[in-house]
């Protein structure tokens, strides 16, 4: 699982770099905000790396509910929250095209593929006392960031999480939405 994640890195990584091959503009070289998702609450510094890419590290706090069938506890409903860590690159692309066609580009406000690699930690809240949430991910994904004024920021991203698990990998699908404030 492990080669095939990696083999897949590399393609994904090859086709981002060409996508933007050919774009002369570029934004911001960093920026630090504070945001609101559906699911939590984090605050990010998105790192200008390469002319087109970027480094995002991110701690949040997310926020969900689960719904368990077992046999061991029934039908349930939990909600908890954990910490997350995370670091991602960025490759934005089609910047010269939203320039040219008057579109703002201010404040990273481009599309963009990206890989996560992260750590989401223990529960700091949990509705059952069973639960135990501490695992590693990564995150293949396409995403879009706009800007809304000055200083807000809209952030949608859509992917897959994988979570290697030591006898069985857990995938699922990465949907984020988040609304920021951009502070520097």
């Amino acid at each position: 699982m492990i080669k095939k994640l990696l083999t897949l890195c590399t393609v994904f990584l090859v086709v981002c770099l060409h996508a933007s091959a050919q774009e002369e503009f570029w934004r911001k070289p960093g920026q630090l905000k504070a945001n609101l998702s559906l699911l939590g609450v984090n605050a990010n510094y998105e790192l200008r790396l390469l002319k087109y890419s970027t480094l995002n590290l991110e701690a949040k706090i997310d926020m969900g509910l689960l719904f368990r069938s077992s046999g061991d506890y029934g039908n349930e409903w939990d909600f908890l929250a954990c910490p997350v860590f995370s670091a991602e690159f960025r490759q934005y692309y089609g910047i010269a095209h939203r320039a040219g066609r008057n579109r703002r580009i201010d404040n990273n406000a481009g599309n963009f593929f990206s890989i996560t690699g992260g750590y989401m930690g223990q529960p700091l809240i949990s509705t059952k006392d069973y639960y135990s949430a501490s695992s590693a991910f990564f995150t293949p994904a396409w995403g879009m960031q706009r800007s809304w004024g000055r200083r807000f920021s809209f952030e949608g991203r859509f992917g897959l999480t994988f979570f290697p698990k030591e006898y069985a990998d857990v995938v699922q699908p990465s949907i984020r939405i988040n609304f920021g404030y951009i502070i520097l």
